[in-house]
């Protein structure tokens, strides 16, 4: 975080200050972190804990918490940046010089929601089950938060804007998902042809390997509800195991691929011992697409035990725009995210219509004024004239006028008020 955002103004002889509201996300993903880490996060990132951390008096105006298998991010509106994020870092159990959490601000927040909600962040690039989770992720609120509201308004148009992007990067969504890196994994690392495939869990990920798997091994489905097991078993061909059952298929199956919520291991170092000693050296491969963890690391220290997490997956699920898609996907990007921040500071976008529209009056007479002093000049040179005073109006206008969005209200206003006068005056 820069310098300005975290001296936020405090209040003056009893009166509290026009502030700007500032967009800000405090979080970590499988880029900048492990799997031990995020989970780590994941376990005390609750707004309980948020709430709590935040005082009596919360550094934020709203909030919301976004986890998934790939991240656990805190995004917020607030007027007080450096306390707000000193509050996110005591609710997760961090200190500051650990950093293991990136912190962005405004544009730059706004950015990363949008390529978030496109899955050019994810784990399996452009996926599109995380357009639906940043879109769902304000309503998982206490029953007391507001359903709508500004920050609410920004990941619907973050989620509304996914397919687009999507679409702008040429990325395909029919086989970008963690489960369709896994099968990419197995079909590379382990030959599939003829084995046995357990999968536990009956959910989207699930499902999506039960069907890329199905026409070349025997498939075994695995769920709390055995009902749903059952559903997916007749739909696929596959057969229903009661979940009692796992340790048995511990002892049968080739590959097992879990993909369930849960808070604690299903797989243990425990009971793959007893298993491994009546595999007759066979070895197992456990394919772990759970966040939190479905299978107990320490299980891999086991011999004949092969266990790839969604960190292991990682390579198998990155398939990038190319250079000229990517650099249109910035641009866009870039601009969709000074729109969600002049949304949230509608009097900023007021006071600098007013600064560019003075600019571009002084710049209009200022080259109308010049060409009258050179009357031979061409169509086309007059042309060349007017473009270059545009560039450079737009290129010496760009870094004040995002300074100028970040000011306190009060101060802003002021500011442009003096500029626009002193244009008004001209030189001297």
């Amino acid at each position: 975080m820069s310098r300005e955002a975290l001296s936020s103004p405090g209040p003056s002889d009893g009166v509290r200050p026009l502030v700007a509201r500032h967009l800000l996300v405090i979080g970590t993903n499988h880029r900048t972190s492990s799997l031990d880490v995020r989970e780590r996060l994941l376990g005390k990132a609750s707004y309980a804990s948020l709430r709590k951390a935040g005082g009596r008096t919360s550094p934020w105006s709203d909030l919301v918490l976004l986890t998934t298998c790939n991240r656990v991010e805190v995004y917020m509106l607030t007027e007080a940046p450096r306390r707000a994020c000193e509050a996110v870092l005591r609710a997760l159990g961090v200190s500051e010089d650990e950093h293991l959490l990136y912190v962005l601000e405004d544009r730059d927040a706004a950015a990363h929601l949008l390529r978030v909600a496109s899955g050019l962040d994810s784990l399996a690039e452009g996926e599109e089950q995380v357009a639906a989770q940043v879109r769902n992720a304000p309503r998982q609120r206490p029953a007391r938060a507001s359903a709508r509201g500004p920050l609410a308004d920004s990941f619907l148009h973050a989620a509304r804007s996914a397919s687009r992007i999507r679409r702008l990067a040429g990325v395909s969504v029919a086989d970008a998902s963690a489960s369709h890196a896994a099968v990419r994994f197995l079909e590379a690392v382990v030959p599939i042809e003829n084995r046995i495939v357990a999968l536990i869990g009956t959910g989207k990920m699930a499902r999506i390997a039960a069907k890329s798997l199905r026409p070349r091994a025997e498939i075994r489905i695995l769920n709390r509800n055995f009902a749903r097991a059952r559903g997916l078993a007749e739909a696929l061909g596959g057969k229903a195991v009661p979940l009692a059952d796992l340790r048995k298929v511990l002892t049968e199956a080739d590959i097992v691929l879990a993909a369930t919520a849960v808070r604690h291991p299903l797989i243990t170092p425990q009971m793959l011992r007893a298993a491994i000693r009546r595999r007759e050296g066979r070895p197992i491969w456990l394919i772990d697409l759970g966040f939190p963890r479905n299978v107990d690391p320490s299980c891999r220290t086991l011999a004949g035990v092969h266990v790839v997490d969604l960190d292991g997956l990682a390579p198998w699920g990155q398939r990038p725009p190319s250079p000229s898609a990517q650099a249109r996907v910035e641009h866009r990007i870039r601009g969709e995210a000074q729109r969600m921040i002049e949304s949230l500071r509608p009097a900023a976008s007021v006071d600098i219509a007013v600064l560019r529209r003075k600019a571009e009056a002084v710049r209009r007479h200022e080259v109308e004024a010049t060409l009258a002093r050179l009357p031979d000049l061409s169509e086309g040179d007059r042309a060349v004239v007017d473009k270059l005073a545009t560039r450079l109006v737009n290129r010496f206008l760009h870094g004040p006028t995002e300074r100028l969005r970040s000011l306190p209200e009060g101060t802003r206003t002021e500011i442009v008020r003096q500029i626009v006068e002193s244009l008004q005056r001209g030189p001297g």
